[in-house]
């Protein structure tokens, strides 16, 4: 499954900056193992230099996901919205 989710959640951070838990849909989801940022970007045929967008670069994670007390692991894109809400864009499981 890779399912475009595009959802706020709520973010738990370390100290480092990277995330270490997410609250989606009423659950808390465990980070497992190390996140990689990444930047997505906009496709240069999407702007122009008369009409740029607010955000071309967006900082992102790549990230999986355990549910406590399951087996159920999912791998899930996030970005970083603002303090503790972020967005779920992605999600494959």
């Amino acid at each position: 499954m890779d399912d475009l989710v595009e959802e706020s959640v709520a973010v738990r951070v370390g100290p480092a900056g990277a995330p270490v838990q997410v609250l989606w849909r009423g659950q808390n989801w465990q980070v497992m193992g190390r996140p990689v940022p990444w930047i997505d970007r906009l496709p240069w045929w999407t702007w122009t230099a008369e009409r740029l967008p607010q955000v071309v670069e967006q900082p992102m994670w790549t990230v999986s996901l355990v549910m406590p007390g399951t087996d159920k692991v999912l791998e899930a894109d996030l970005s970083v919205v603002q303090g503790d809400w972020w967005r779920l864009e992605r999600v494959r499981d």
